[in-house]
């Protein structure tokens, strides 16, 4: 269900992530990428890469890039982009995040961006996370959270609840996929929650940041 109304919504996936988020998620993205201690030439894996934004603005860092994403329609909307600004440089495949199609070790880093609410069980997929990821290397997650600040968090659910069905309906001619986003951050776990989740899959110095007042919030943790 979850792959198909994403494939539904997918021509206009990249307007509304904009629109809906005032250009903020842009940020969002360089700092997911800080977070992962990247360096010229090693190899990261952009997980849920969607139509491959992480891995153009990792591309443009100087680092070889592996795109996976269960939603072909994305992809290809995302190849497209990385011929037109990064040829040869980013390679896409199809993988889901609780069976990832890669072999232990096979990263120097892994980055996944507004994902993890998604998945069937987020432990298990924050482990296939850790187990393609070298020892040493950083397990990044990015997502959409519930502000800690009463009045932010009322304003936001408003927002949600009504600004987001209205202008997602209003471009993508979706209504129930803009009423289900919001709904899975409503219902998502809090983000001391993904960090115990981050510590069960083997990760270490497991730490989280909030950003734009808790609009999102940057975990991180170390293969050991």
């Amino acid at each position: 269900m979850v792959r198909q109304m994403f494939a539904q919504i997918a021509p206009t996936y990249d307007l509304l992530n904009t629109v809906l988020s005032a250009n903020v998620h842009r940020g969002w993205r360089r700092a997911a990428l800080d977070a992962a201690c990247l360096t010229d030439g090693c190899c990261l894996l952009d997980l849920a890469t969607g139509t491959a934004d992480v891995a153009l603005a990792a591309a443009r860092r100087g680092v070889r890039v592996v795109g996976a994403d269960f939603c072909a329609p994305l992809l290809r909307i995302g190849q497209t982009k990385i011929r037109q600004q990064a040829p040869g440089r980013i390679c896409l495949t199809l993988g889901e995040a609780d069976h990832l199609p890669f072999a232990d070790g096979s990263f120097d880093a892994v980055v996944m961006a507004f994902a993890l609410r998604n998945v069937p069980s987020p432990e298990h997929a924050l482990s296939e996370m850790r187990r393609v990821t070298r020892r040493g290397g950083w397990v990044v997650n990015l997502e959409l959270t519930r502000p800690q600040n009463t009045s932010l968090a009322h304003m936001y659910r408003l927002y949600q609840n009504h600004v987001m069905p209205f202008v997602g309906w209003l471009v993508s001619g979706n209504r129930e996929a803009y009423t289900y986003l919001p709904r899975t951050i409503q219902d998502f776990d809090s983000p001391a929650q993904v960090a115990e989740h981050c510590r069960r899959a083997g990760l270490e110095q497991v730490s989280w940041q909030p950003l734009s007042g808790g609009l999102a919030t940057l975990h991180r943790g170390q293969r050991p």
